[in-house]
């Protein structure tokens, strides 16, 4: 396949937050690793991060909101996405996140010494690089993990996340076929033209029960192409352009050791405990003749598609009473609602169960109150690694969330009026869709209906007036109530209807999550 040139800004990417990203998060998935000592309490330092490829900033604006006394910094060579950023960042009143329209390949060898980051920081305590490294040509991605060896700190975190194979392998059909329908319509890749790639592709399988050669090749593009539907189009336009180049993780891993980064672990955190994988496939890959084998053997045997690889430069494996003793004291939050009764849960290893009896306890009590980490291994009567495969697994699927950052509770005035204007952006329009956590840290998904509700939610209200007060603000605002299809509705006593019905859910299902996660104003 011709490849486009290896920086390619000609497309605006959509606005994405990722956990994963959060400092808390990068924390707790180093400790839980085990391969690198990482004290918790530097997330309440003034440190350094520094994202290449930054996009619209949200990432940094939500870590830079979590950790007022740190800085935080961001490059990109888009300048929409740039100037996105900036304003952003104005309007949510942050004053420690610094963006630049700059290259990654100038800090290949440390600092710039002219440009726009000059001024910047010499070393950083993290460094991330989301999808990046599976975006660009190979000579920019050699430039990237040299500049991450270059400025981080020793013991700093890098954080480098990128498409791979073998999962995309199947996937590369789509992506040359959607390069081929941009190249006849004389244009870069487009929605459009990945859609009618993928109709083609379905085609070409075959029919159910009569796979063509494609279809029996590649069992798994039928329900790969079916999957497509609901996904954002910015997000399919820059994953089946020409310029993605998924990557094998031996050669990854290679490259980035030769620039000084150790592998510590993954911020996917089941991935790390591939003790979970059914018998055959653990004996598999935990036979392996090293580490690094192992993940490429893991890789194999889970068709992985994308990694969240964790390195360290320099990495100091800790003892394990320090470990322990550190993980004890995490605090775990309930973060699911009510009625969430799941028990097994959809993994990269696989479909994952956890006693049941075990989640429900777990949830009831942290439903009145968090608990320690330690206090569930010694309930329970669990091992170390034993917990931290349950514990993985649950914080993965958004059921538990554990406060890295407990004891950092000065910053909670000023999360709080960040949320405010969180509220305020998101229902004017602007692409946010999150909330940030005081009690996580870490950003929590909010749709358009639930920031309207969040802004009179301490109102003692009936149902009646609470529908009939949040359609009066969407009115206002310009937005409109949908369908459970998501379709317009223009009669107004069906709008307040379906208002009133989601509000009463909100509040039963989603509401007492968000107070437990420090989102949300008790009502009277």
């Amino acid at each position: 396949m011709d490849f486009a040139p290896a920086y390619p800004t000609d497309k605006t990417y959509g606005a994405f937050l990722h956990r994963e990203l959060s400092v808390s998060w990068l924390v707790l998935a180093t400790l839980m690793g085990g391969r690198h000592r990482l004290d918790p309490g530097l997330i309440r330092s003034a440190f350094h991060y520094l994202d290449f490829g930054c996009g619209h900033g949200l990432n940094l604006l939500f870590n830079a909101a979590a950790h007022p006394e740190a800085h935080f910094y961001g490059l990109d060579l888009n300048p929409t996405h740039v100037a996105s950023a900036t304003a952003k960042a104005e309007a949510l009143g942050l004053g420690n996140v610094h963006f630049a329209l700059a290259d990654l390949t100038t800090f290949a060898g440390g600092r710039p010494s002219t440009g726009p980051c000059r001024a910047w920081p010499e070393a950083y305590d993290f460094v991330v690089a989301h999808g990046l490294a599976s975006w660009v040509g190979p000579e920019v991605r050699e430039a990237l993990i040299a500049a991450a060896g270059s400025v981080l700190r020793p013991g700093g975190i890098f954080y480098c996340s990128y498409n791979t194979y073998p999962g995309w392998l199947s996937r590369s059909t789509l992506q040359m076929l959607s390069v081929e329908e941009a190249l006849r319509a004389g244009g870069s890749t487009s929605p459009a033209g990945i859609r009618r790639a993928a109709e083609t592709l379905t085609s070409l399988t075959g029919t159910e029960g009569h796979d063509w050669p494609l279809g029996k090749e590649l069992p798994q593009l039928r329900g790969l192409v079916e999957g497509l539907q609901p996904m954002p189009e910015s997000y399919l336009v820059g994953e089946y352009q020409s310029a993605h180049q998924p990557l094998y993780v031996g050669p990854m891993h290679r490259l980035c050791g030769a620039h000084g980064l150790t592998h510590i672990g993954s911020a996917t955190l089941p991935e790390m405990f591939p003790g979970m994988l059914d018998p055959e496939r653990r004996a598999l890959v935990l036979g392996a003749a090293d580490l690094p084998m192992r993940e490429v053997l893991l890789d194999l045997a889970t068709n992985q598609t994308f990694r969240r690889d964790l390195f360290a430069r320099g990495a100091c494996p800790p003892s394990t009473p320090w470990r322990r003793q550190t993980m004890a004291d995490l605090r775990l939050h309930s973060c699911a609602g009510a009625e969430d009764d799941r028990c097994e849960f959809d993994t990269a290893l696989g479909r994952l169960g956890v006693d049941p009896s075990f989640v429900g306890t777990l949830k009831n009590v942290l439903t009145a109150q968090p608990e320690s980490f330690g206090w569930l291994l010694e309930q329970a009567e669990l091992e170390l690694e034993d917990g931290l495969m349950r514990l993985s697994v649950l914080v993965g699927a958004g059921v538990v969330g554990v406060g890295v950052g407990e004891g950092a509770e000065a910053s909670g005035p000023s999360i709080a009026a960040f949320n405010q204007r969180c509220l305020e952006q998101i229902t004017a329009g602007e692409e946010i869709g999150a909330l940030l956590s005081p009690v996580l840290l870490q950003p929590v998904a909010i749709t358009l209906l639930e920031a309207f509700f969040l802004q009179v939610a301490h109102a003692d209200l009936s149902p009646e007036d609470m529908a009939q007060l949040v359609w009066m603000g969407m009115g206002m605002a310009g937005a409109t109530v949908k369908d459970p299809e998501g379709q317009p509705i223009e009669d107004p006593e069906q709008a307040l209807g379906q208002l009133q019905e989601f509000w009463e859910t909100f509040a039963r299902e989603r509401l007492p999550v968000l107070r437990r996660l420090g989102l949300a104003q008790a009502t009277a």
